[in-house]
């Protein structure tokens, strides 16, 4: 299961985070002075994929990965 977070940065700008553990997603807004806006229980994974930063310690996983054509 993840975690998700919506935080802002110095300029007012939203980041989306997104990491199987709240912990992560804690010490990256701590290193990264960010403030935390809100933590969203459930996000469409098209957001995810598309809009959320992988802060995870692991690789992200193939789930939140955007699917590309293949060129044959």
């Amino acid at each position: 299961m993840f975690s998700y977070c919506v935080t802002k940065d110095k300029d007012n700008e939203k980041v989306y985070l997104v990491s199987y553990h709240e912990e992560e997603i804690d010490a990256y807004c701590k290193e990264n002075d960010l403030e935390v806006l809100s933590k969203p229980k459930y996000v469409e994974p098209a957001m995810v994929s598309h809009h959320f930063l992988w802060v995870g310690k692991d690789q992200k996983p193939p789930i939140l990965e955007i699917s590309r054509p293949y060129k044959y």
